[in-house]
């Protein structure tokens, strides 16, 4: 399964290479990674005080408003001549690693699955194992498996469960999001445990469509995909006013399925009946952490700033972005919430006070 996971991992390689050619939209901050001369080092080899980017998604994105939070709480904490800017150049997935990776961003929004695999050099051939990466907080948001039929798709086939779809090689559209994203990695994903894939949708008769979350919204809306597959934060606006607008179907995942995605690392939790509208029962689902990359060229001391202003001020970011009030800051640095080592100065603040790590 293994093998087969890491070859369809690889569209997500064209996804990076055209992120690393693009331009950061006017107003929203450079992307000045960790390798500009005059401006990083001074004769002594020590990173200078600066601006710091952090990639994030595309500004409507719940990650840009979580990274933004994120951003401005440390800014009021940080040392003399350092700050964080955000940069919606990511996107998504493995996308905010693989910035701060290649030295185009100093940190970026990661996700514990696909770093896991980075780390380990098995996400796609072209990448050896990381060696420029810690991670700095985990578990600052939790997004989860989405799985949706359309009203006319359920009530024409009679499924109720998508390993009834899977298993009756009905041709059907399926819609997620595009290469690269974790929607895209979790949707492959989550196939695979299934014993199917894309080729295998496709040579049935049905279709896979990659697309951004508003364009799946309009597919969904015109009848124009049957089955939708995301793996998303809870509230996340497109797929929030679809639901509200059309009537969707929610089908439960069965618990073999479920042990399969736990066996991938991802962390089995309820999603609570109302999260989306006409969602009436809780549905047990899969669900993935994300978390803060960082350069291992940041000094530590900026570091600890930087996690000692987040765990300390919580309530800052809940202010701004409510559904924060899920990040648990005792577990920051345990291992499944990260899956990369954590940042020596992130180390000293966590074993200060406490909470727990694992390195």
């Amino acid at each position: 399964m293994k093998k087969r996971i890491l070859a369809l991992a690889m569209a997500a390689a064209c996804t990076f290479s055209m992120l690393a050619s693009c331009a950061t939209p006017s107003g929203e901050g450079t992307v000045s990674g960790g390798n500009d001369p005059g401006t990083e080092t001074g004769t002594g080899g020590e990173m200078q005080p600066r601006v710091l980017t952090l990639a994030s998604q595309s500004v409507d994105s719940t990650a840009y408003a979580r990274c933004s939070a994120i951003a401005s709480v440390m800014n009021e904490y940080l040392p003399d001549g350092w700050s964080v800017e955000v940069s919606p150049v990511s996107t998504g997935g493995a996308a905010g690693t693989l910035l701060v990776e290649s030295g185009e961003t100093d940190m970026g929004e990661g996700i514990n699955i696909s770093n896991k695999l980075l780390a380990d050099g098995t996400y796609d051939e072209q990448y050896p194992p990381l060696e420029n990466c810690y991670c700095l907080l985990g578990g600052t948001d939790y997004a989860y498996f989405l799985i949706m039929f359309t009203s006319d798709f359920q009530q024409r086939t009679g499924f109720t469960t998508l390993e009834e779809v899977v298993a009756s090689n009905e041709p059907f559209r399926l819609v997620t999001k595009a290469a690269g994203t974790a929607g895209d990695l979790g949707c492959r994903q989550l196939l695979e445990v299934l014993g199917t894939g894309y080729d295998d949708i496709r040579a049935d008769g049905g279709d896979v469509i990659n697309v951004a979350p508003a364009e799946m919204v309009d597919l969904l809306k015109e009848g124009r995909a049957d089955v939708l597959v995301d793996v998303v934060g809870l509230g996340q606006a497109s797929m929030s006013e679809l639901t509200m607008t059309s009537t969707m179907y929610f089908p439960q995942l069965e618990q073999e399925t479920l042990d399969g995605l736990a066996e991938l690392g991802y962390v089995i939790q309820t999603m609570p009946a109302g999260s989306w509208g006409g969602q009436d029962e809780d549905i047990l689902t899969g669900t993935n952490s994300a978390n803060i990359v960082i350069s291992k060229d940041i000094p530590d001391d900026v570091a600890y700033a930087m996690v000692k202003a987040v765990c300390e001020h919580k309530d800052e970011l809940v202010a701004q972005v409510p559904v924060m009030e899920q990040y648990q800051v005792e577990y920051s640095g345990e291992t499944s919430r990260n899956n990369l080592p954590i940042h020596p100065g992130a180390v000293k603040y966590y074993e200060e006070v406490g909470y727990t790590v694992n390195n």
